[in-house]
């Protein structure tokens, strides 16, 4: 059902402008003429009498080109008529719904809209549709779900305009990006990579660090298992002491990094202190671990090569995963 006002009444509303219209034209100048008739356009326009809307709006212009309201008339003219198929009837089921403050939040209405859309003809009214449903779903309902099959269905229609298209595919993006779907990414971006090319290469930095992500964590877990297991099994009570005196060094150290890093952070405008407080007190358990595996592991230079080498990747796993995670903004600076 896309109109909820009886049939009868839209056509005796439409007889009756049109009397008062002819009436009060009778009597003004050309431009009097042109204001009179934009005057009457806002109201249908406002009442959803959008054809009598539209038909107003273009004798204001015919009437008087230049009169002060010709430029909007002509801009209301234009988005009417983009916006005119099946009649206005879709038109004027969306916007009684967009008009409404409290309809995004109020899941029976956004279903009924979603579910009337399908029987709109292909235009930009049914793209608007969808859009507004998606948004609804995504940000007030927090349906993600459905909020992802309507922007899908948004990208398959032919029509709609750039910036809706964009919109569109950077919600789909952010959607799935949140689930870590990799694959509906780049298939979202890829939807409008000739019109807004920044998209994918956002989606191609973003899955580049998921790649690198699982990595960290592999070389994480490798360093904690065969650095915390060596520890465990050959660590000696002198070699405990050792450590015992190399913790509150090694806490005394991350503290220095984290408070000269943040007061730098926070020297810039859009700077972030968070990570830099957070990376040092990641670092520490890190250089405990290397402390206690060089105490208890093998003397040779290899093994000690082995050793620094896995402890510093360590270090940049745990960095990463931190920026990763509080502000990608400084992975971004490095290409990442």
């Amino acid at each position: 059902m896309l109109c909820t006002t009886p049939k009868g009444w839209l056509n005796f509303n439409a007889v009756w402008n049109v009397v008062v219209v002819a009436v009060a034209l009778s009597t003004l100048t050309g431009r009097e003429t042109a204001e009179h008739l934009f005057s009457v356009a806002e109201q249908e326009e406002h009442d959803l009498a959008l054809a009598s809307a539209l038909e107003h709006y273009e004798a204001s212009i015919a009437a008087d080109p230049s009169n002060r309201w010709a430029l909007r008339a002509t801009a209301r003219a234009r988005w009417l008529r983009a916006r005119s198929e099946g009649g206005f009837a879709p038109l004027a089921r969306l916007e009684h719904v967009r008009r409404d403050p409290a309809a995004q939040r109020d899941g029976v209405v956004v279903d009924a809209l979603a579910n009337d859309l399908e029987a709109f003809p292909p235009g930009e009214v049914r793209v608007e549709a969808r859009m507004f449903v998606a948004e609804a779903y995504a940000t007030r309902l927090g349906r993600t779900a459905d909020a992802d099959r309507e922007l899908r269905q948004l990208l398959e229609e032919s029509e709609g305009d750039p910036p809706i298209r964009v919109q569109a595919a950077t919600r789909a993006v952010d959607i799935a990006m949140a689930r870590g779907d990799v694959a509906a990414a780049k298939q979202a971006a890829d939807r409008v990579a000739k019109i807004e090319p920044q998209l994918p290469h956002r989606v191609y930095r973003w899955a580049r660090r998921r790649v690198i992500e699982r990595g960290a964590i592999a070389i994480l877990a490798l360093f904690v298992v065969i650095g915390g297991a060596t520890a465990v099994r050959r660590l000696r009570p002198p070699s405990r002491s050792e450590l015992r005196r190399f913790f509150p060094r090694a806490v005394a150290v991350a503290a220095y990094l984290a408070i000269a890093a943040a007061l730098v952070a926070n020297a810039y405008e859009r700077g972030n202190a968070l990570p830099f407080l957070l990376v040092p007190a990641c670092i520490l358990p890190i250089a405990v671990i290397a402390r206690a595996w060089a105490l208890a592991g093998a003397p040779s230079r290899a093994a000690r090569v082995v050793r620094a080498t896995l402890s510093a990747a360590a270090v940049l796993a745990a960095a990463f995963l931190v920026l990763d995670r509080v502000d990608v903004r400084y992975l971004e600076s490095f290409g990442l």
